[in-house]
């Protein structure tokens, strides 16, 4: 018996009321010679329940239980488990297109690719709030010459870049070659935004990467922006950790050395805006706002950011802020960033 064309790898956790959707969406794929696989991370829930009645009907599912590990730990579940000769991932809280996979498969099979990226739609309430292809779309990069340079924007914007949205990173919406990810022992990590550093990880290794222009993945927004943008003490030192990682990759990186750690400052500059963006937003006291204010002006992931770093190249309110931070100013940072969220309410701050 040949093996199957894709492996789906489907992480489940606390997902009770999307799973259903989320499963649907995989097993009426036009592409039908593919395996699902369905990791139950010790959800508390039914999922569990749900993910075997799922694997009773339908071959073409198995299910992994197993306690509670995180998404990377799951993934690399799935990974371990996958006969397909490309393996890709749904987060079980969104959906997929019919075509998807046969889409990125085709793609694949055209150009004998280790990776094939698309792109994917923002989803709130069920409907379309953005269209996101990929911005490499109809391209093929073949060897180091053509790979590097693009894995290059993984580690962040450059100064003089003045696109906003950062180079997209998110393993959903690709297909790995199988084979390729074991070969490097490719995994991912229990750290947060697993998805960047496996990446770069993969990058590295790759001799083909084609991007096509669809956009089949559906993103629901609708749970993961509140939970995205709450504020928690913890999330300086989960921040923290994955610019460690992606910092220390860059330092072993020799290719275009200097610059890979350039855009490393500008992603925890950038991580810095977001965690005072989330401070400010929440219910703390302003007491409580500018302690935690001043603990991120002084952890080692914003001093090193603002070491070397030509911060006169960020726009004007960005600026402003960032050298308040940096000279430990925790009102002065307080006041810019309660007045851009009062302006961008009344929409006068893009």
């Amino acid at each position: 018996m040949n093996n199957p064309k894709v492996s789906v790898v489907v992480p489940i956790y606390k997902v009770e009321p999307f799973l259903q959707e989320c499963v649907d969406s995989i097993q009426v794929q036009t592409l039908e010679d593919i395996e699902i696989i369905l990791v139950d991370d010790g959800s508390p829930d039914r999922c569990g329940a749900i993910a075997d009645e799922y694997a009773r009907k339908d071959s073409r599912i198995k299910v992994v239980h197993q306690k509670n590990s995180g998404l990377g730990p799951a993934r690399n579940t799935g990974i371990a488990n996958a006969t397909g000769e490309y393996v890709g991932f749904v987060d079980s809280d969104d959906w997929i297109a019919p075509t998807m996979y046969s889409s990125l498969y085709d793609a694949a099979s055209q150009c004998d690719a280790d990776i094939v990226v698309g792109g994917h739609c923002d989803m709130v309430n069920g409907s379309v709030r953005a269209v996101k292809a990929h911005p490499l779309a109809g391209q093929i990069l073949r060897g180091s010459d053509q790979i590097l340079p693009v894995r290059n924007r993984l580690f962040g914007h450059l100064p003089e870049d003045t696109e906003v949205e950062s180079f997209p990173m998110r393993v959903w919406t690709a297909i790995y070659r199988n084979d390729f990810l074991k070969v490097n022992g490719l995994k991912f990590q229990a750290i947060l935004s697993e998805d960047t550093i496996f990446n770069l990880s993969a990058y590295r290794c790759a001799n083909v990467v084609a991007f096509t222009g669809d956009t089949d993945y559906r993103y629901r927004m609708d749970d993961h922006s509140s939970i995205m943008r709450s504020f928690s003490s913890k999330k300086l030192t989960q921040y923290e950790q994955f610019v460690d990682t992606v910092q220390f990759l860059a330092k072993e990186e020799p290719y275009q050395h200097d610059e890979c750690i350039m855009r490393t400052k500008r992603m925890a500059i950038d991580y810095c805006r977001l965690y005072v963006g989330l401070i400010v937003g929440s219910g703390l006291s302003v007491r409580d706002k500018l302690r935690n204010i001043r603990r991120l002006s002084q952890s080692h992931m914003c001093v090193e950011a603002c070491v070397g770093y030509p911060l006169e190249t960020l726009p004007r309110q960005q600026r402003m802020l960032h050298e308040a931070l940096c000279s430990g100013q925790a009102w002065e940072v307080f006041v810019l960033a309660e007045a851009r969220q009062v302006l961008k309410k009344k929409g006068w701050w893009k």
